[in-house]
């Protein structure tokens, strides 16, 4: 399989898992600056996945990173949301 097909795989991956898993940790949290993590999470994989995937020489890190950084942020509003 071509790496670049399968770096858009990944990265279009992240928009469908991804969009459902913020609705669903988002909204009941209520509008808070803790339900504001998961989207900028989710953005910020998009354009961090988009960016490295155009620059390196592997296509697929990009998208990996893009996945690890919305993950990061979704671990950090799970350890904010503890009460």
């Amino acid at each position: 399989m071509n790496e670049r097909v399968a770096a858009a795989g990944a990265q279009l991956a992240l928009v469908v898992v991804g969009v459902p898993v913020v609705y669903l940790i988002a909204f009941p949290i209520g509008l808070t600056a803790r339900s504001l993590l998961p989207p900028v999470g989710l953005l910020a994989g998009l354009v961090v996945g988009g960016l490295l995937a155009t620059r390196a020489r592997r296509p697929v890190t990009g998208p990996l990173a893009g996945w690890a950084v919305f993950l990061a942020t979704l671990a950090l509003v799970c350890l904010l949301h503890r009460p």
